[in-house]
């Protein structure tokens, strides 16, 4: 069974006072995450974004949805991650808001350069690629939901 992605884009009226934004309902399941890359990817297409700001974005999609799915429940229900897009004063924010067990990626540490490839853990390589594409990254835990906000110049 194909699980259903969820997409709303909310034109704003006051487009420079408040921008416009995309939500994206995305299943925990990994077949949803190239789906939901896809509509993301279509969205910022008007808006011109550097290549950077783009890339952001689809790694962050790829990275922390993956992550939610792999390490966040315990459960096999269905869980919904939100990815909500938007446009301010030529800033794109992107929020990440999942439901799974708390956990802040920011207290991670970075991974160790200094080992050969082989000889490193497994994991904390995205999270640091996100930190380094991204002008400004935040996490909050509000109401029993993981909250994650990445902020880049959009151009």
């Amino acid at each position: 069974m194909e699980s259903a992605l969820i997409i709303s884009a909310t034109p704003s009226g006051v487009q420079n006072v408040v921008g416009e934004s995309l939500t994206i309902e995305v299943p925990n399941s990994r077949d949803a995450i190239a789906r939901a890359s896809g509509e993301a990817e279509r969205w910022l297409e008007s808006y011109q974004p550097a290549p950077q700001a783009l890339n952001l974005v689809l790694l962050a999609i790829e990275e922390l949805v993956t992550n939610c799915i792999e390490y966040g429940y315990d459960d096999a229900d269905e869980h919904t991650i939100v990815i909500v897009l938007s446009i301010r004063d030529g800033n794109l924010i992107m929020d990440v808001i999942d439901d799974g067990h708390p956990f802040d990626p920011l207290t991670a540490p970075p991974p160790d350069f200094s080992l050969e490839v082989q000889d490193r853990p497994i994991g904390g390589l995205g999270i640091y690629l996100l930190r380094k594409l991204a002008d400004h990254i935040s996490y909050q835990r509000r109401g029993g939901t993981n909250w994650l906000t990445l902020t880049r110049r959009l151009q």
